[in-house]
């Protein structure tokens, strides 16, 4: 049958020319070409030719069906046209097209329109050759792995090798940092196919990670050739003594005596301190400092405040440029109560300024107010520590701090309990991942310690159910007046069925504060289902509706989220998106809300007509938290499972007005290139600056074209959105045809560094690099090698989903990520760059999709990493919760599996990173909302 088919459209294409040829009118659409082909001549492999251009024109009297254009092969040939899906009779539309070799040699090709016409489908002829550079190094990275500072390593061996046909003139080599050496043995001429070597060597001159590029300079047209060398140096010989401290029993909430543990640098080189960090019940004062110079020592005076009665074990860990990378004292100490008839419910609490706390004191068992109340000794308390009544109803200042509250019984002064209270002011927890600069970090947390998040401390306190899938992560702000009801503390979740929810965020009410519900079914309003945006793609859900993580503005009391309906009232499904800006305290749209989003740029990229590119409400899907910088709110889209067509999409609306104010496109005349992120925000930066990743796609800038294909850009928002920087791989096409996205995962802005350069930005992808750029040089494209500051690779990976997803966090020169597949790692980041390994590891095995980190702690004390496994998403089995010791990773402190099903979490969701404010750590699922803290 295929034969005779063959046979029958030849014979109607040569009829059809014949009848042209003698002047016969054809009736029916015509299809011709102008040119009939197109020859590229010579592209280097792996990258991008310019565009050039064919014109289809309908010569016949009928209107021309199009099926499809497509480039033949796929990959190598790459074409975005603004045909349509229909060309009136004697119309013409331009197919544009580029060549991408991925290997050498000749690759003929075509363009082929199937169509209604006689002889669809027809073809224009495509034809290219792919070249090598003449000059390739190899390898392109050396790592010399760790070395003491003041020796040299053995030498490594990097091979210059002509592929050229003709004798490459060798200029010289040269290395970017005097901690590296090069020596070559390569002849002023390399003959054709011939081979040299160059010889590097490491000498440390500091501790910590030294990173220099190797450049070759020859009579190559891509001359210099680079290779990225890597070691680490190692200075300093560290010790701790004692290594154990054993601290005699103390009553809980009080402080012990400082006991004393010295640090002494043992070695011949300075010994570089990056941090000092303790675990447990106990908290040290340091001389330290950030160095120590040979045979000198430095003191720590380390102290115990049990938080519960019983054993309590802790660390000291030492973080610094010492060969081990730690050190560690091991800490025992015993907690106890004073046995008392009085006792006091709850046994711990905290509060924020607006609220109050009650107690209630029993004697034996029994309900009592034969008590006497105090706060930290002060009977009744005072404005300075809080007040307290004769009925156990506490009023905080407004200051933070911790207080102890005492019932003393009035019969029996001896008969004591005491309750520690924490006086938290966080205000709130306002975007994804706690911050514009995505670290996930909340430095304010003085409730939850290394200490007291354990099983038997620690847990499920309550949940509230939601109507739909949460996919972003949860917000909180505390102190809102919410009408009628007074102040509150509230966490708000939205889910996938068009709904926001404000509920009590200290679970003092059980029922939503306010639920507000964009979608009106009576009305034909509903969500976007799932069989009109995926086609099929599984495990994306049964309905679209709020995707991506809200932003909060506590300035104007606003919350801002994009919501997805269909509306079928009039017959035919009309697809919206739309901005809502609701107020926080009652959830009622505030004035000119909502806004209908609506753009459309210059181009001829899929699903553009005649040159302009529109916003699809149905195919784009917000997926990235939203940002807030500078009174503008910026919104960004990419596609579900990439249902075409599709574009990265980044908006900008004024926060008061809700009024438009930038558009920016990243594959105009191209498809895709979207802006996935795994839900993780667009990040933003103290000079206004904006950062994501983008998908598998066409990149061209580089020849001219306007397609930001698998890159890392920086838009600067000065004027509206424009390209002021980017990254793009070297093997940006292999990526592509893998579908191996670098926008699997987020960005990340860094602390600005003391060092040079000093403003950083982590990125990363589904490959397994994670890249650290310098945000004012971030590298561009080049076709050989990748221009990053830095490169870390992690070869784990999910088999069908590659390594990195979601965003890394961030604290305490700690950069902290889960790759898919593998185990926590936490790299250092010591002198502006990461160390080219983990410096620790934990033990168990992430599976699809990796746990995105978050971290909590008091400044640089009690830092706890904490991550939700959400794996069980595929047979809606429930969230874990993970929390780690943010000092050292592989000691793990708790996990919502360690008390049987008491703090089971909701069924899984997709994206959700839990938040961690003011003493309770809050964690979407699919279908609640849960909170944990400590146990009453």
């Amino acid at each position: 049958m295929t034969g005779s088919r063959g046979v029958i459209a030849k014979a109607a294409f040569t009829f059809l020319f014949v009848a042209l040829a003698a002047g016969v009118s054809v009736a029916g659409p015509i299809v011709t070409f102008s040119p009939t082909s197109v020859d590229f001549g010579n592209q280097l492999v792996e990258t991008v030719s310019p565009t050039r251009s064919i014109t289809l024109t309908n010569t016949g009297d009928a209107t021309l069906t199009i099926t499809s254009i497509r480039p033949n092969p796929v990959g190598t040939f790459q074409q975005f046209n603004d045909c349509g899906n229909s060309l009136a009779a004697g119309a013409s539309c331009t197919i544009r097209v580029q060549f991408a070799p991925t290997t050498s040699g000749q690759t003929l090709g075509n363009i082929s329109v199937a169509d209604n016409a006689p002889g669809s489908p027809q073809k224009a002829l495509l034809k290219g050759t792919g070249t090598v550079p003449p000059a390739i190094l190899k390898p392109t990275a050396v790592d010399f792995g760790a070395l003491a500072v003041g020796t040299t390593s053995a030498a490594k061996t990097i091979t210059l090798t002509n592929q050229g046909s003709t004798s490459l003139t060798f200029n010289n080599v040269s290395t970017s940092s005097s901690d590296f050496a090069a020596t070559s043995n390569c002849p002023s001429q390399l003959g054709a196919g011939a081979s040299c070597t160059i010889s590097v060597t490491l000498n440390p001159s500091a501790g910590g990670t030294r990173i220099a590029t190797l450049s070759v300079n020859d009579s190559d047209p891509s001359s210099p050739q680079i290779a990225n060398l890597t070691g680490v140096g190692t200075s300093g010989t560290a010790a701790l003594s004692p290594s154990t401290l054993t601290f005699a029993s103390q009553q809980v909430g009080s402080r012990s005596a400082p006991q004393a543990v010295t640090l002494t640098n043992n070695g011949s080189t300075d010994l570089g301190i990056v941090t000092i960090l303790t675990t447990g019940d106990y908290a040290q004062v340091s001389t330290c400092g950030t160095a120590l110079a040979p045979g000198a020592s430095c003191s720590l005076k380390v102290s115990f405040v049990p938080s519960s009665a019983g054993t309590r074990s802790g660390f000291i860990t030492a973080n610094d440029t010492d060969a081990t990378n730690f050190q560690t004292v091991t800490i025992t100490g015993t907690g106890f109560v004073k046995a008392s008839t009085v006792t006091v419910q709850p046994k711990v609490a905290s509060v924020t300024f607006s609220q109050t706390q009650q107690f209630q004191a029993f004697i034996n068992g029994s309900p009592t107010t034969n008590v006497a109340w105090s706060v930290d000794g002060v009977a009744g308390g005072n404005p300075n520590v809080g007040t307290i009544t004769k009925a156990g109803l506490y009023t905080p200042p407004h200051t933070i701090g911790t207080h102890l509250i005492r019932a003393t019984s009035k019969a029996d002064r001896t008969q004591i309990a005491i309750v520690p209270l924490v006086v938290t002011n966080v205000a709130g927890v306002f975007t994804y991942h706690n911050d514009n600069a995505r670290t996930g970090q909340n430095l304010s947390e003085t409730v939850l310690t290394t200490g007291n998040v354990n099983q038997d401390q620690f847990g499920k306190l309550f949940s509230f159910p939601v109507d739909g899938v949460m996919r972003g992560s949860p917000l909180y702000v505390a102190n809102v007046k919410v009408p009628g009801q007074g102040f509150h503390n509230v966490v708000y979740a939205a889910t996938e069925h068009d709904s926001v929810y404000a509920f009590d965020a200290d679970g003092r009410v059980t029922t939503p504060l306010w639920q507000a519900s964009f979608i009106d079914p009576a009305n034909g309003v509903t969500t976007v289902p799932q069989e009109d945006v995926n086609l099929g793609c599984p495990g994306v859900g049964t309905e679209f509706g709020i995707s991506g993580t809200p932003v909060i503005d506590p300035t104007t009391n606003r919350l801002f989220v994009i919501a997805r309906t269909k509306d079928t009232s009039g017959g035919t499904p009309v697809y919206h998106q739309k901005l809502h800006a609701l107020d926080l305290r009652s959830g009622a749209e505030v004035p000119g809300s909502p806004v209908e989003i609506q753009a459309s740029v210059t181009g001829f990229g899929e699903g553009s007509s005649n040159g302009t590119l529109a916003f699809s409400s149905l195919h784009e899907n917000s997926r990235p938290g939203l940002l807030l910088l500078n009174g503008v709110v910026y919104l960004a889209w990419s596609a579900i499972c990439d249902f075409h067509p599709y574009h990265g999409w980044v908006m900008g609306y004024d926060a008061n007005s809700l009024q438009q104010v930038s558009v920016f496109n990243t594959s105009p005349n191209g498809q895709a290139a979207g802006i996935w992120q795994s839900a993780a925000g667009l990040t933003g930066d103290n000079e206004g600056n904006i950062y994501f990743e983008t998908s598998n796609g066409l990149f061209n800038v580089d020849s001219g074209g306007t397609e930001y294909g698998m890159s890392i850009l920086k838009l600067s928002t000065s004027g509206g959105l424009s390209v002021a920087d980017y990254f793009t791989p070297f093997n940006a096409t292999d990526l592509t045809e893998i579908d191996a996205d670098m926008t699997s995962h987020g960005t990340v802005v860094l602390p600005d560094q003391p060092t040079s350069p000093p403003r950083l930005l982590l990125g990363a992808g589904k490959e397994g690099f994670l890249y650290l750029l310098d945000r004012d040089n971030m590298g561009h494209f080049h076709p050989t090698d990748s221009r990053a500051l830095q490169s870390v690779f992690m070869a784990g990976g999910c088999p069908t989903e590659g390594s990195l997803w979601g965003v890394p966090a961030y604290w305490q020169n700690h950069v902290y990520i889960w790759p898919c597949g593998d185990i926590l790692r936490d790299f250092r980041f010591y002198q502006g760059l990461l160390s080219p390994r983990p410096v620790v590891v934990g033990t168990l095995h992430a599976q699809y999709p990796s746990p995105w980190p978050a971290v909590s702690s008091h400044g640089n004390a009690n830092g706890i990493l904490w991550a939700l496994y959400e794996h069980n998403w595929v047979f809606s089995g429930p969230a874990i919760l993970f929390a780690f010791d943010g000092a050292n990773v592989s000691r793990q402190l708790y996990s919502t599996l360690d008390a049987g099903t008491r703090d089971q979490a909701g069924p899984a969701s997709k994206g959700p990173v839990p938040i961690i404010v003011n003493g309770k750590v809050y964690v979407g699922t699919a279908s609640e909302l849960d909170v944990y803290g400590l146990l009453p």
